[in-house]
């Protein structure tokens, strides 16, 4: 599916007012292209076919026709192994290595992943044949002095599942 754009209609501090093409939703993430960098939103109101966009960093530069593209993802934070060992800025960016790319003076539009693309130590908690529920725990991996409990997602249909 071809994600929906718009354009920047005004600007009043960190609130943009936008104009797009198709339906979004509220809280939907929406990146703003102010010359090589992509600023990033949440859709906080919508009015017909125009939207208020809170933006997260400075708007200077902003202007009137800017394009807009909305990601069809609402704002979300990513969890897991790795989260306990980081610092983060508000947009979930890790401070260190920020830090590491941009200096000490953070710059717009720097995005980088939240929990570090590494291997951890899997411990199963379950045998083949076992069932299991929506919530339950079937395998552990450990951070630090805390140990994460891995279960099964709570969106998935409330019927068993054999492992």
């Amino acid at each position: 599916m071809a994600n929906t754009s718009g354009r920047v209609l005004g600007v009043n501090g960190n609130m943009v007012t936008v104009e797009f093409d198709s339906a979004i939703s509220k809280n939907e993430v929406g990146y703003i292209q102010v010359g090589s960098d992509r600023l990033k939103g949440e859709v906080i109101r919508i009015n017909g076919n125009t939207a208020a966009l809170q933006v997260f960093e400075m708007t200077n530069g902003i202007s009137v026709g800017d394009n807009v593209e909305f990601t069809d993802e609402m704002l979300s934070v990513s969890l897991g192994p790795g989260l306990l060992q980081q610092i983060y800025d508000g947009l979930q960016n890790p401070l260190p290595q920020l830090a590491e790319q941009c200096g000490f003076f953070l710059q717009r539009g720097v995005y980088l992943d939240a929990i570090p693309n590494k291997s951890w130590d899997f411990t199963p908690t379950v045998k083949v044949g076992d069932t299991l529920y929506p919530g339950d725990t079937f395998a552990t991996v450990p951070e630090g002095l805390f140990t994460h409990q891995i279960m099964v997602p709570f969106n998935l249909a409330n019927i068993p599942y054999k492992v």
